[in-house]
């Protein structure tokens, strides 16, 4: 027991360096991880905060320019709906001028030339201010039509003697056509759509205040001055005194109608006309606006919702209306103006989708410093381990050549002065130093193959090799070393020479590896066994097998990394680098075979060398 406590002071005293060091590197890695994390998310929250930050000012806008949007848009669409009256005004007011100025002589054939000419006239009429039907235009069917709608209105109330009749809505003033309300229609317009809303005007109005009518043999009747009915022409307002006009809304079978009138109660004579509905509808597109803005646009419905006249972007679904004006008139009740957007005032979601694609912009940068300085710390780490392993190769290489030359020089110098008596005793000193020269020389060669691995700059000499012949030499010179280790050998080689193209060298150093393995950690199973056999296609396999403790199944693949072993500890009681196996799989596949590892039944490893 005395003899064993120095060795395992020894081995304790070995371990704790190596465990301070273990200590001081996992600090100081610990240290690195917190210097990388601590800012990275510090950094990201901060970003978030700002984010947010943003997100909010942004909602804001979005909100504050939504607002000054819907409020323009209701400008304009309240612009469209003072256009559309106005454009009504016009022509009522035009079609009472012209009727009140047609001359009282040849009244008959003006009123029949006038209807047919005047697509806003559906029918007009002359009578007595008791009611009385005196003439209708047109003639024919239609106009006994005509009779029977104003008779059953007459026969109800006469409008010129009742207050019940809709007031003429008051002519354009100079507000209206003036500077002023161009000033209004350019804030709330572009110049283009100010110029379209007053050419539909102006021609409503031309067209209502047209006074030249052609006689049916003909000839030009000239407009009269307008004295000619003793009526005040005074753009709409009824005069003090007998003469009244104004306006009427009738329905009848079916149909909704205005009826305009002018009525003498000095003379007793009234003047009319019906107003063509359609026809005026389908001049109210002109008030619309020629260019609208991206995203917007207008239409004018009727009392039943359905589109008359429309501009710019109308969904298909048209009750999503932001903005909904009526006409006030008489004219068209229940008409309204309509302005639709192309996203809901302030949920077009901007805010919202800055911060979201803000927050993975800010998420994949704290993802990829912390994945590169995870992988720069990985890296740090294993070019630790790798200096360290280094390191400890070069001491356990140097304590490896130590050995075998220490052998030689001592039995060299015992042979040298003369110290070995016998024959057979100097012989057996000449055979241990051979035997340690070539292991010096393999460990040599295992050094100088790693070197030239690494670089990538080992070369192959290929030439026609009898392999049978090359393991059956190569397993004679390592008979007496197997011996002296306990280890029998077993030999299962062709009986006929096994001649391939490959590196002689190489060959023989991968069986060499592979056998000083089971010499060192095999030899309890007393037996290795060497296998030659030819494989198909021309190539050969060579078995190394043994009844050591085996190999265990998750240990299989990393055996043959360098520095590796299964204790994991390069100071382990056996000699050795860890890089024997590791060579030899590279000299292997650098031959253009493998090597691998696998479980030997009844116990132990075998090893697979293949060539091609």
């Amino acid at each position: 027991m005395t003899g064993a406590e120095p060795a395992v002071s020894r081995l304790s005293n070995r371990s704790k360096p190596r465990n301070i060091a273990a200590v001081s590197s996992s600090r100081r890695l610990l240290a690195y991880g917190l210097l990388l994390l601590v800012p990275t998310v510090l950094a990201g929250f901060g970003a978030i905060h700002l984010l947010r930050r943003e997100q909010v000012r942004l909602a804001e806008r979005e909100a504050y320019a939504g607002a000054a949007r819907l409020a323009a848009v209701t400008a304009r669409a309240g612009l469209i709906v003072e256009s559309a009256e106005l454009l009504v005004g016009d022509v009522q007011v035009g079609l009472l001028d012209t009727l009140a100025t047609m001359p009282a002589a040849g009244l008959n054939e003006a009123l029949a030339a006038w209807q047919p000419g005047n697509p806003l006239v559906r029918s007009a009429f002359r009578g007595t201010i008791d009611g009385r039907i005196l003439q209708v235009v047109p003639g024919g069917e239609a106009g006994q039509a005509v009779r029977r709608r104003l008779a059953a209105l007459f026969n109800d109330t006469l409008p010129w003697k009742t207050d019940s009749a809709q007031p003429e809505p008051a002519a354009p003033t100079a507000a209206d056509t003036g500077p002023a309300r161009e000033e209004q229609a350019t804030r709330a317009a572009a110049s283009s759509n100010v110029a379209k809303m007053q050419s539909a005007r102006q021609d409503a109005r031309s067209l209502a205040q047209s006074r030249e009518y052609l006689a049916r043999d003909g000839r030009k009747i000239a407009a009269a001055p307008a004295a000619a009915l003793s009526l005040e022409a005074g753009r709409g307002e009824s005069v003090a005194g007998p003469d009244r006009r104004g306006w009427t809304a009738v329905n009848a079978e079916g149909r909704r109608g205005l009826l305009g009138w002018l009525a003498n109660t000095t003379t007793g004579e009234v003047r009319g006309l019906e107003l063509d509905i359609t026809a005026l509808i389908a001049r109210l597109g002109g008030v619309l606006p020629a260019e609208t803005g991206g995203g917007e646009g207008y239409a004018l419905r009727d009392e039943q919702g359905r589109i008359m006249h429309q501009t710019g972007w109308v969904p298909d679904a048209p009750d999503a209306a932001a903005v909904r004006v009526p006409l006030t008139g008489p004219v068209l009740p229940g008409w309204e103006v309509v302005a639709f957007l192309d996203a809901p005032v302030g949920r077009s979601g901007a805010g919202a989708g800055f911060f979201v694609v803000g927050l993975l912009l800010v998420g994949t940068f704290m993802v990829a410093i912390l994945a590169g300085g995870a992988l720069l710390i990985a890296q740090a780490r294993r070019s630790e381990l790798e200096a360290a392993q280094k390191t400890s190769f070069v001491a356990n290489v140097s304590h490896e050549f130590k050995t075998p030359l220490t052998t030689i020089r001592l039995y060299a110098e015992l042979l040298e002065q003369g110290r070995v008596a016998g024959a057979e005793k100097r012989a057996g000193y000449l055979r241990t130093i051979a035997r340690e020269t070539d292991r010096l020389a393999r460990l040599v060669g295992n050094a100088l193959d790693f070197s030239r691995l690494e670089q990538g700059r080992k070369k192959f000499a290929r030439e026609e090799v009898d392999l049978r012949a090359l393991l059956d030499g190569l397993l004679d010179t390592q008979t007496p070393l197997l011996a002296e280790a306990g280890l029998r050998l077993v030999r299962n080689l062709p009986a006929g020479p096994l001649r391939l193209s490959t590196d002689r060298d190489a060959c023989q150093q991968i069986v060499l590896n592979l056998m000083d393995n089971a010499v060192k950690y095999a030899a309890a199973g007393g037996e290795m066994a060497v296998s030659l056999t030819p494989a198909a296609g021309g190539g050969a396999t060579v078995e190394v097998a043994d009844r050591g403790p085996g190999v265990p199944a998750a240990q299989r693949e990393r055996i043959f990394e360098k520095f590796h072993r299964v204790d994991d500890s390069l100071t382990a009681e056996k000699p050795g680098a860890g890089l024997g196996l590791s060579i030899a799989r590279q000299l292997a596949r650098g031959l253009g075979g493998d090597l691998r590892c696998n479980a030997r039944e009844g116990g132990g490893a075998v090893f697979t060398f293949t060539l091609p």
